[in-house]
């Protein structure tokens, strides 16, 4: 009995679980964290050169002259003579309203101041001969007078007569020296301000080219319905091309007429032309206040220097103007970067040997990759950045 109780004992120990010391044997091994490392800071060095400061915007290649163009009344499209993008020359009708009506009255006008001026020349005509027979006749009495008075067989009776005669003949002159009828020049006034007024009418009707050009835009069709003074068409001088800009007023603050522009066309970046802004908008230059229908524009114009057969532009191409705003030569600069900014205070952390220590600085002209250090660093010193 003793021998089996052992027995049992000894397999009852071999059921129970492992020791601490086993378990821990068994477990992997952790890997250890390396330890972080601390990220360096740019560092900047004080360099010698230019500073330029410019405004960049965009533009449009547009005509130096340009116009746009309306009816003055209201009526429907009749006939259309010309097409966007063809030629025309000054005085050409480009389209016109059915003025069939005024066009008839403008005949019967034309043919009534015909008859009044044939009326009024046959008259004159007539009084020429008047007056050219009126004048004979008073000679002749003058010439008879003075034979009577001559001749002493002429009775007094007669020679009076005579005197008569000559008066007569004067008043016949001076009568026909007041000229024609003035009811006949009357006649002929109205019928011209008959017919300049249909005239009137009718171009009100038209659409006239102002000027030489090409027809930038047209959008009519016959029988179509038009407003008064709504705008249809524009022609444009194709002859002088200048870039046309709208601005904010915080972009025209930069800028000055006459400061000299490069640009290159948006679809030939490599190519970099040159202009000088002509004329800003009221009330940053010369240009027009907006009080009339002329001074409207607003736009920023820039004059080009390269002709376009050079510069390969043509009306409707986009471009991207630089202007130079502000310039420093030949100081020391700092990227933007390198100047720290707390609460209004200008400073730079500069690297002097294994110490780094905070210096106010005095800056100039800001451009945008670069700042010019009027105070504060000197040329070469290491600047550590933010």
């Amino acid at each position: 009995m003793a021998a089996i109780s052992v027995a049992l004992w000894l397999a009852g120990c071999a059921l129970m679980p492992a020791t601490r010391t086993e378990q821990s044997a068994a477990e992997p091994t952790p890997t250890p964290i390396p330890t972080a490392q601390i990220a360096l800071k740019p560092t900047y060095r004080v360099q010698r050169g230019d500073v330029v400061r410019t405004a960049t915007f965009s533009g449009r290649i547009s005509p130096q002259k340009e116009e746009a163009l309306f009816f003055r009344t209201d009526g429907r499209i009749r006939s259309v003579f010309f097409k966007r993008n063809d030629l025309v020359k000054q005085g050409d009708v480009i389209a016109e309203f059915e003025i069939d009506a005024l066009e008839r009255e403008l005949i019967a006008a034309e043919l009534e101041l015909e008859r009044a001026k044939v009326t009024l020349e046959e008259a004159l005509r007539n009084l020429e001969l008047d007056r050219r027979e009126a004048q004979a006749r008073l000679e002749r009495a003058q010439i008879v007078l003075q034979g009577a008075e001559r001749d002493p067989n002429v009775s007094r009776a007669q020679a009076a007569a005579y005197q008569k005669d000559v008066e007569l003949a004067q008043i016949a002159v001076e009568r026909l020296a007041e000229g024609v009828n003035p009811l006949l020049q009357n006649d002929v006034t109205r019928a011209q301000y008959a017919v300049e007024k249909l005239k009137k009418e009718i171009a009100e009707a038209q659409i006239i080219a102002p000027f030489d050009g090409i027809l930038l835009s047209l959008s009519l069709t016959p029988g179509q319905a038009v407003a008064g003074y709504q705008p249809v068409a524009s022609v444009a001088d194709a002859s002088v091309m200048e870039i046309s800009a709208d601005l904010l007023s915080n972009q025209l603050q930069q800028l000055a007429e006459g400061m000299p522009v490069t640009f290159v066309l948006s679809s030939r970046p490599g190519q970099t032309l040159h202009g000088v802004i002509r004329r800003l908008p009221y009330p940053y230059g010369s240009g027009g206040s907006g009080q009339t229908i002329e001074e409207k524009d607003k736009s920023t114009r820039i004059v080009i220097e390269e002709p376009p057969n050079v510069g390969n532009y043509a009306i409707g191409d986009l471009v991207r103007v630089t202007a130079e705003v502000e310039r420093a030569d030949n100081v020391l600069w700092l990227p933007p970067q390198a100047i720290r900014n707390f609460s209004g205070r200008l400073f730079a952390v500069v690297q002097d040997g294994d110490v780094q220590r905070r210096v106010d600085v005095r800056i100039g002209v800001e451009a945008a990759d670069r700042v010019e250090i009027l105070e504060g660093v000197e040329e070469g010193q290491v600047v550590v950045g933010p």
